[in-house]
């Protein structure tokens, strides 16, 4: 895949090992991929990266000093990139840059084509084009937002479930195409939340996937609905978008599971979507403050 040669290439040129990716499906064959990049001393080397359709975008965890870099053989300065701002790397050229200090940045790899399609959803046309030069970082705090949402499923990547890494995905790839690519979309106004019988569907599927293993396009697929609009109706209706739903769906059974049965944690984290019983710890903590062992002592006590 495009995007594994992409990172394997930066981690093989600065000598650090490959960093877990996890992916997402953003619409239809469009695939992101995210990856935690780290390079804790200073990075030798030079660094071009292969040519392809597709985009990066790479947030920066640390600040990075101004730098020489070629985009097809022309110099440049890429300027200072500060704490939180990001830079997007167009791949349609090559691009070279002289990597001098150490980095800690979130990479999001995602075809072009993928901008096009969120375009087409929101009644807009395809998008060639986006002005953000790769020399200059720029400071959103969208961007900054969701790859911050990102982290921990990066650094736990076997407890990252497909529907958040879907909406998070398609959240960025909405925000990409609505801020930076002009008239080339127009979101469309949603009048209405989902009828009785998509609610009714889309729970249904949800409560059969409670790991989260289900993606975003097929939920709306079954909604007879885009992606984009899916999501948007499920929160209007729900208050809540599907992935947050899900959580408290799990959560709800965890508590009734841990009333009503003798089965251990770790039995109750796997039946109720949980990667383990830390997992299902952590999830129940921060949603009551306090552990499901307690929990459970309290109300039999």
């Amino acid at each position: 895949m495009a995007a594994s040669r992409y990172f394997k290439q930066i981690a093989e040129t600065i000598d650090v090992e490959p960093s877990p990716t996890i992916k997402a499906q953003a619409l239809r064959k469009s695939i992101v991929t995210f990856t935690h990049l780290v390079a804790q001393q200073q990075a030798p080397g030079i660094v071009t990266v292969p040519v392809e359709d597709a985009l990066v975008i790479a947030v920066e965890r640390r600040t990075l000093p101004a730098t020489n870099a070629w985009l097809d053989g022309r110099h440049i300065i890429k300027n200072e990139c500060r704490v939180g701002t990001f830079t997007l790397v167009n791949l349609n050229v090559e691009v070279t840059q002289d990597m001098t200090s150490a980095f800690d940045s979130i990479h999001m790899h995602f075809p072009r084509s993928a901008l096009s399609l969120i375009s087409e959803e929101q009644g807009g046309g395809s998008v060639e084009a986006l002005a953000l030069p790769y020399e200059n970082s720029t400071d959103d705090v969208v961007v900054r937002g969701l790859s911050n949402s990102v982290l921990p499923a990066l650094e736990h990547s076997e407890r990252a479930n497909q529907l958040f890494t879907d909406h998070i995905a398609m959240a960025l790839l909405a925000h990409i195409v609505q801020t930076y690519c002009g008239s080339a979309a127009a979101p469309s106004l949603l009048r209405g939340g989902l009828a009785s019988w998509q609610v009714r569907r889309a729970k249904e599927l949800l409560m059969a996937h409670l790991d989260g293993e289900i993606a975003l396009e097929e939920l709306a697929r079954e909604c007879g609905l885009s992606r984009s609009h899916f999501a948007r109706a499920f929160k209007k209706t729900t208050g809540k978008p599907p992935h947050r739903w899900l959580v408290e769906q799990r959560l709800e059974r965890a508590r009734e599971m841990l009333l009503k049965s003798t089965l251990s944690l770790g039995e109750i984290a796997d039946a109720c979507g949980f990667a383990d019983q830390s997992h299902f710890t952590r999830a129940f903590s921060a949603s009551l403050g306090v552990t499901p062992s307690e929990w459970r002592r309290q109300r039999q006590s």
